[in-house]
């Protein structure tokens, strides 16, 4: 009796440790969109401004890219290296993906920036490029 219950303990921990990851697995294989953007080093608009402009694409299964149409892009900025990223604007697309705002650099220092757009329709988190604005 002691080495039916070894064994069927055995077997449902293998099961448990299977599926979590296969989970895990599927999770991170969601199809990213595409974040196309210009880092504002040139775009200054006022002394300590900066345009920001880019457009989010998702791609589909036969090759196309249709438009992210009027849906949510959060700009992430930090202040180091080590430091979290906090959202600090959440802007929405317009009917062809496009996006633009205003952003602003730091008297003294640097900060990162980067644009994030959450996971949603199938598609998983997907994240810019990371570019710093500072004064010399």
């Amino acid at each position: 009796m002691r080495k039916f219950r070894a064994l069927l303990a055995a077997l449902i921990a293998a099961l448990l440790v299977g599926g979590v990851l296969a989970t895990g697995a599927t999770a991170g294989s969601l199809p990213k969109r595409i974040i196309d953007e210009v880092p504002p080093g040139t775009k200054q608009v006022s002394y300590n401004a900066f345009k920001l402009k880019g457009t989010v694409m998702e791609p589909q299964v036969d090759g196309t890219l249709l438009p992210y149409a009027e849906q949510k892009v959060k700009i992430q900025k930090k202040k180091c290296g080590t430091c979290k990223w906090k959202t600090v604007k959440k802007i929405k697309t317009d009917a062809a993906g496009a996006y633009k705002t205003k952003i602003y650099a730091p008297e003294k220092g640097r900060w990162k920036w980067r644009s994030k757009v959450d996971h949603s329709n199938g598609y998983g988190n997907t994240k810019g490029k990371v570019w710093t604005l500072y004064f010399d």
